[in-house]
């Protein structure tokens, strides 16, 4: 089961935290390049994570249609583990 974070800059302890819960690999877009807005989600993803404190509104729109479109559960958290825990409990991932 991988996972795709989107947004932020140093998400290592996230990574570390999303691999304990079972899913790997775990990929980062940061939301700053030009680039990462024209990707696609790769199909192997099971969960996206976005941190909201680091995109923008368009980005977050267009991740949500693509993980909608695709049926894969979203997580919209802040920069803070506990509060990534407990989203991802609400979700049946």
């Amino acid at each position: 089961m991988s996972a795709l974070i989107v947004g932020g800059d140093r998400v290592g302890t996230y990574k570390d935290f999303l691999a304990q819960q079972g899913f790997g690999p775990v990929r980062h877009w940061s939301g700053r390049k030009q680039s990462e807005c024209h990707r696609s989600i790769p199909l192997d993803t099971r969960v996206v994570v976005v941190m909201v404190d680091f995109i923008n509104h368009g980005l977050a729109r267009k991740i949500r249609r693509a993980a909608d479109d695709m049926a894969v559960p979203i997580v919209f958290s802040r920069r803070s583990i506990g509060q990534l825990s407990s989203a991802l409990a609400d979700v049946a991932v």
